[in-house]
């Protein structure tokens, strides 16, 4: 639509290039995305749509494995265990196979994440917030996460994520028009009010029950009451600050987003390889004791509970074990190099010690 002048945003548009490019169908999946998110699909709009899912998901497992090969200092551990170890963990990770068969951008935001993980581990700060800006492809977690920063005074870090989500709004002005921007708003909005309704879940294809975050969880269990909203406000909230509390680590910054982020669907928990792998590497071989033990633990439970939550009506459980993970997570998972604000150190796999 993009390249063929197509209007972006338009609900009617969407449905009718979706019914003609893909098949008929009286409602649509609407590209929820920024619009500089666009020109990624436009070499890929030159072919077929059969043609396109197979590029895409060749697309999609470069991107995983660059990522896998982002973290292997950060992996020694379970790499001398067996080489493909950190590979067999990611694709036996259901929440994966989901993004990439449902051909999600998940897998390129965990390259994302992952390359702004090793920029601060690697005294980059700057050259991170602009990798989180890139990330703004799901603002609903990359914002939770470059608050915290904000939070924890990571200035550089910051004036990298502001530099980044300037320019990407500049581009995505440039390519869509301001029209098209402002529509984009509209649409989130018109969403938004939809979504607390039955046809507009239906309309739109967003079900808070499958929806494995703090939203998904209390609107589901308190059927979309409006304290289930005020609720959900006061807890992530509370979330955001505790994490605040806590030292500067993106690994937990990434998972007080995934919590608290306000759309989210389980191929959205590809993202949890970043914090797990490094759970997993820290405790492989270590006595499993206190937090340490219970986070191993609930890293080694999410995988196998989703092949009983994933008839996508009772996803919002999830939120119970990802809760617990981000609870226990602080302590174990590495934090940011006190020295990332001055000069550059070498990544180290470890740079905590385990409660």
């Amino acid at each position: 639509m993009l390249r063929t002048g197509e209007p972006l945003y338009d609900y009617a548009a969407e449905t009718a290039a979706q019914s003609s490019l893909v098949s008929p169908t009286p409602f649509t999946l609407p590209f929820m995305s920024p619009p500089y998110t666009a020109l990624l699909f436009v070499p890929f709009s030159w072919f077929d749509y059969k043609t396109a899912f197979f590029l895409f998901l060749a697309f999609n497992l470069a991107c995983l494995g660059l990522a896998l090969f982002l973290l292997r200092p950060f992996t020694v551990t379970l790499d001398t265990k067996w080489r493909l170890t950190v590979a067999f963990i990611a694709l036996s990770f259901l929440p994966l196979g989901i993004a990439l068969i449902f051909g999600q951008l998940s897998v390129l935001l965990l390259l994302l994440y992952c390359a702004c993980f090793v920029a601060l581990q690697s005294g980059r700060p700057t050259l991170a917030g602009v990798f989180l800006a890139l990330a703004l492809i799901k603002f609903q977690i990359a914002l939770p996460v470059a608050l915290l920063f904000l939070l924890w005074r990571q200035w550089r870090f910051f004036a990298g994520f502001l530099t980044g989500a300037f320019a990407l709004t500049l581009l995505s002005l440039r390519v869509t028009g301001a029209a098209a921007t402002q529509a984009y708003l509209y649409s989130l909005l018109a969403m938004s009010q939809a979504s607390s309704t039955g046809a507009g879940q239906t309309k739109y294809a967003i079900y808070s029950a499958e929806m494995p975050n703090l939203y998904g969880l209390l609107n589901t269990v308190f059927s979309g009451a409006p304290s289930s909203l005020y609720l959900t406000v006061l807890l992530s909230l509370l979330v955001l600050l505790w994490a605040a509390l806590q030292r500067p680590s993106l690994p937990l910054a990434l998972l007080a987003g995934i919590l608290v982020s306000y759309h989210l669907y389980l191929y959205d928990f590809t993202l949890l390889l970043l914090p797990m792998l490094l759970i997993l590497n820290t405790g492989i071989d270590l006595p499993l004791k206190g937090r340490l033990k219970a986070a191993f633990i609930t890293c080694g439970l999410l995988a196998p509970a989703a092949f009983f939550l994933t008839d996508f009506n009772h996803d919002y459980l999830f939120a119970l074990p990802l809760t617990a993970l981000f609870l226990l997570s602080s302590g174990v998972l590495p934090e940011t190099p006190a020295n990332a604000q001055t000069q550059p150190a070498e990544p180290t796999p470890h740079t905590t010690t385990p409660a």
